[in-house]
């Protein structure tokens, strides 16, 4: 049987995390560029159409985490948008943090979850697109929104966008 060198396998470690390293970089510069299309779904949560940019996962979190897409997309103002966030993974997730990015590049809190640890199972909440709005007017709270999800460690879960109508 043979064995590989240990500078070669801390090589291969190395290399390994490079890579994941990158992917992370990658998937975070997507996330913070301008909101571009959505993931439209009915009142019931039905995908009517899917943009593929949308509720992807971090590298970080994969096989952790699922993320349904939030119903109804567009929104209407004086409705609620549901969130579901699914747990996976053995280990939990360290808390729940969402945000709304303004144009301005500012972040505001839409929902934190209560448990400092996400437990495998379904998590599940509602924001009021009112809350998307810089000022909480109508006028600011309609358009396009990017979503972050972080985890309390303000690593980056998943984003996606919502339009309010």
């Amino acid at each position: 049987m043979k064995f590989i060198p240990t500078y070669l396998l801390m090589l291969i470690v190395a290399i390994s995390a490079c890579t994941s390293n990158d992917a992370q970089r990658e998937f975070e510069n997507d996330a913070y560029q301008n909101p571009s299309g959505i993931t439209q779904t009915t009142v019931q949560g039905e995908v009517i159409s899917e943009d593929p940019d949308d509720w992807r996962i971090s590298p970080f979190f994969q096989g952790l985490v699922e993320v349904i897409p939030p119903f109804q997309n567009p929104a209407q103002l004086g409705t609620a948008i549901n969130f579901e966030i699914q747990i996976t993974g053995v280990q939990g997730v360290s808390g729940l943090d969402v945000r709304v990015r303004f144009p301005n590049g500012a972040f505001s809190s839409l929902y934190t979850s209560t448990s400092s640890q996400l437990e495998p199972g379904l998590t599940t909440f509602q924001i009021d697109p009112i809350a998307l709005s810089q000022d909480g007017s109508d006028n600011l709270a309609r358009g396009l929104h990017r979503i972050f999800f972080f985890d309390f460690n303000q690593r980056l879960i998943s984003y996606g966008d919502i339009e309010v109508e």
